[in-house]
């Protein structure tokens, strides 16, 4: 096999940070900022038990169906995975996705210096793929690493994926950030990513981005890919959002996104056109919900968001990503542009944990007709955002079908609000258990659907 080694030779002396120099010639380094980081990220290996079904081959022998049981055999199995993580506090809090460490019932946690300890899953949030981990004895001796300001990131700025591929041990990949406020990666709703093209292999995930000073500007969480290895098109999670995705495991133990309270609509060109803005870039704000944050800081109907927090608001993704990045601190209040009555108008929004759903609004139904099984709820608009119909929306939905349908089920899905069962208009719970209690030969329910 024959290799072949370019050299180049400059006519200049650089030297600056992530450079060094001896005479003409010029190597380019980043070693300072993977030497500043590098201890912090740690490999993962966890195990977990699967239990599966397996064909019995004997099954159709009369003798082996004695002591072999039915059609099938439960099997139990030992399953392995490995991926990266970033331990961030000196208290030995660990960022990864909650991919590599789902089920788990072993964790353990290898640093660079090959010294390994135990983790325990404290919290983490499904929809982004993050997972905290806490070490039970964090070791005073590694620094933890340290976030960047991920709204400053910049198209073209340097990356390095640091992580586990392959379980190969730490390795370091150079990029570069190719897009910022990626949100059409089918990833999550929530939250824009950063894409780059630092190699991210399997293995990599929940392992650092970091930029060239060493400092995190995002985890590793995905690739697009149809080998199932790097194509150059890997994406991390914002270290804002991180952070307070951190920040909130920590000190409550889950994750409570913050609430708005209103909805929008992303705006076309002759929209914008029309409200008098040059670009269609915001938020057309079309419904508020009562006494929520955004009717409490004077929002209205008909206003366009384009700014929160002073960052740019380009739809309706970009506006959500922003808000569940937005550090929640008691009593503070951040500061939103609309775009009204042809002017920018600032106001200032204290968000909200979101509403709850409530158990006393629910029941299941049980009786000789279609929904026997079925749970209903009354809509409210802590459920009203959940299946995504417009917050005043009132009314009953099902919300649980059963698994087994009684010969008289219909094929309701969750999300079906009730409109009318034989005649009778649904309301409210009280008007489903009148309409179900009566005796009919027939049934006639109307509900609506998406």
């Amino acid at each position: 096999m024959r290799f072949l080694m370019f050299l180049l030779m400059f006519g200049v002396t650089v030297i600056s940070n992530g450079f060094s120099a001896t005479g003409q010639e010029v190597r380019a380094s980043f070693s300072n900022a993977v030497e500043e980081v590098s201890p912090a990220v740690v490999n993962i290996f966890t195990k977990k038990r699967v239990v599966s079904r397996t064909r019995n081959l004997f099954f159709n022998d009369p003798f082996f169906q004695q002591f072999m049981g039915g059609p099938s055999i439960l099997r139990e199995r030992v399953e392995k995975s490995l991926g990266s993580g970033v331990m961030m506090t000196a208290e030995g809090h660990i960022l990864t996705n909650l991919h590599v460490i789902e089920g788990a019932e072993d964790i353990r946690v290898v640093f660079a210096d090959r010294t390994e300890q135990p983790a325990i899953y404290i919290g983490g949030d499904k929809d982004l793929d993050l997972a905290v981990l806490k070490l039970e004895n964090p070791p005073s001796h590694i620094k933890p690493a340290q976030f960047m300001d991920s709204d400053t990131l910049q198209v073209g700025d340097v990356a390095l994926a640091i992580g586990n591929p392959f379980g190969f041990g730490q390795s370091v990949s150079l990029g570069i950030i190719s897009a910022v406020g990626r949100g059409n990666t089918q990833i999550s709703q929530f939250g824009n990513f950063i894409q780059t093209d630092a190699a991210i292999n399997p293995g990599n995930s929940g392992g650092a981005l970091v930029d060239s000073t060493g400092k995190v500007v995002g985890i590793n969480t995905a690739i697009f890919t149809k080998t199932g290895t790097n194509t150059g098109v890997g994406f991390a999670i914002p270290a804002n959002l991180a952070q307070v995705i951190l920040q909130s495991i920590i000190t409550t133990g889950k994750v409570e996104r913050p609430w708005f309270g209103a909805t929008g609509q992303d705006l076309s060109a002759p929209l914008a056109e029309r409200l008098g803005l040059t670009s269609p870039h915001g938020v057309l704000i079309n419904e508020l919900a009562p006494n929520g944050p955004a009717e409490t800081a004077n929002i209205r109907v008909g206003d366009v968001i384009i700014a929160l927090d002073g960052q740019k608001v380009t739809d309706t993704r970009s506006f959500n990503a922003r808000i569940v990045s937005t550090p929640r601190l008691p009593n503070t209040k951040v500061p939103l542009t609309v775009w009204r009555g042809g002017e920018n108008v600032t106001l200032k929004v204290q968000f909200k944990s979101p509403p709850a759903r409530e158990q006393s609004d629910q029941c299941m139904l049980s009786g000789n007709h279609p929904l026997t099984g079925h749970v209903i709820e009354q809509l409210s608009p802590a459920l009203n955002i959940e299946i995504g119909v417009p917050l005043t929306t009132e009314g009953v939905a099902v919300v649980e079908t059963p698994q087994r349908r009684g010969f008289m089920a219909v094929s309701f899905k969750q999300g079906d609000i009730l409109q009318q069962i034989n005649g009778t208009d649904i309301h409210d719970l009280q008007d489903v258990e009148k309409a179900l209690s009566r005796r009919a030969r027939k049934w006639k329910i109307t509900y609506t659907r998406g």
